[in-house]
């Protein structure tokens, strides 16, 4: 395009900054990462402004501004909407391209479109106009909290604000343990071969950061809930800043397959008797395994450009997935601070999954899984300096670019993973000791 729209540099005023300022939360340092500005320029725009966050992330957002003047607005309009897009706040990223932060004199204005649209085409819109939260309360709660609701008051817009706390580091990083199960004696078809690669390059990279590694092959389903059993009650971890179980193998809905074919359910007898135990740091899961039977084709994004149907390009990457598919000849798809108040039980904690509930997990049997091997690339080029949340970014944003071919029903068909994160830290953690980065 020969130059930017007004709106496009409407978007970048002051003013416009400062209104998507106030609708960020905590992951504004994960936008900031995305948005191109190292972590330590993301740092001092948060020292820069110790008490007020809406203050840390206009400078931050100036910052990247700045750096990035000689794109032009329109350029900017787009990275930002595309970062906005990599943290998951997909609301912001739809409201920045309908130009809802935007300032004009006159705030009544309808939004001019800035995008080229096909008029027979705009009228058919995917969601319902009017939305739930327009419904008029009962009568008389106008003003009001409903009865039976306790309301929590915010602070103004603009308001100093406390930075986001931070768990306290420990004199060692960590205790990890990884369970990767590659044979399944009573179905040799299922064999995770060459997988091997992924719990070793896992290793690796944790024993980098400072993690003490634990790593247990081809585990029955008893077997696995003794490893499990013993990481919990035999190792010390009162000394350590997080500990992390990674489990690889094969998954039957919400259950891990022993090499005996018999599933651990994941919550009751993998994620509940941890979380729930005597361990004070924050825990850490990273599971590799199907979570249902469906294969994600993926979707088109209205801003991409499909191209046409033909041969796959030379080079694809082939695989099957890690459930129940057809054997092929050469491809597999003292801690620091005692908390003395009552906490929720599934507190601190966060858990990456492989795949979106009931979707299958992508393999290889020479370069490792999807999953595994974007956390290793991650892990070594970030994980020393960033928080988990921001380095799990990292991966769902890596594992998403990735895609695969496998042959369905006679035909070539390209596929894709969304890995999932679920979240319930309450605060920052920083694969980390008291001794510094390793």
């Amino acid at each position: 395009m020969a130059g930017a729209s007004s709106d496009e540099a409407a978007m970048l005023s002051d003013a416009s900054l400062t209104r998507l300022a106030d609708e960020l939360g905590n992951e504004w340092r994960s936008l900031g990462i995305f948005l191109g500005l190292k972590k330590v320029q993301v740092d001092r725009c948060d020292s820069n402004n110790p008490r007020d966050m809406v203050a840390a992330i206009v400078d931050m957002l100036v910052k990247w501004q700045q750096k990035t003047a000689d794109r032009g607005p329109e350029a900017q309009v787009a990275d930002l909407v595309q970062a906005l897009r990599d943290i998951n706040r997909v609301d912001l990223a739809e409201k920045v391209m309908d130009g809802d932060f935007i300032g004009r004199e006159n705030p009544s204005a309808p939004i001019q479109e800035t995008m080229d649209m096909d008029t027979e085409e705009s009228d058919d819109f995917p969601y319902p106009v009017q939305a739930e939260a327009d419904a008029a309360p009962p009568p008389g709660a106008m003003g009001a909290p409903y009865q039976g609701i306790h309301a929590q008051e915010t602070a103004p817009i603009g308001a100093n604000r406390e930075p986001p706390p931070t768990y306290p580091l420990g004199r060692m990083v960590g205790r990890a343990l990884i369970i990767n199960n590659i044979k399944f004696p009573t179905r040799h078809h299922e064999n995770r071969r060459g997988m091997e690669k992924d719990s070793r390059d896992l290793e690796e990279v944790l024993k980098k950061l400072g993690f003490k590694v634990t790593t247990k092959l081809n585990l029955s389903s008893a077997e696995m809930k003794r490893a499990i059993h013993r990481f919990v009650g035999t190792k010390n971890h009162s000394q350590s800043t997080c500990l992390l179980v990674s489990v690889m193998t094969h998954g039957s809905g919400s259950d891990a397959m022993g090499t005996d074919w018999v599933g651990v359910k994941l919550h009751e007898e993998i994620f509940r008797p941890i979380i729930s135990s005597n361990i004070a740091c924050p825990k850490i899961f990273i599971m590799q395994m199907c979570r249902g039977g469906e294969l994600d084709f993926g979707r088109w994004r209205a801003d991409a450009s499909r191209p046409s149907d033909g041969p796959q390009e030379e080079g694809s990457d082939s695989s099957l997935s890690d459930g129940e598919m057809e054997e092929d000849e050469d491809l597999q798809v003292d801690w620091g601070e005692v908390e003395t108040r009552l906490q929720p039980t599934d507190s601190d904690s966060i858990i990456l999954f492989a795949c979106a509930e009931g979707r299958k997990a992508l393999r290889h049997s020479l370069e490792g899984s999807v999953l595994i091997q974007n956390v290793v690339k991650v892990f070594n080029a970030h994980g020393s300096e960033e928080d988990i949340e921001t380095l799990f970014t990292r991966v769902r944003h890596e594992v998403a670019s990735c895609e695969a071919s496998i042959e369905v029903d006679g035909s070539l068909r390209t596929v894709k993973q969304a890995a999932e994160t679920r979240v319930f830290l309450r605060k920052k953690l920083f694969l980390q000791s008291q001794h510094g980065p390793e």
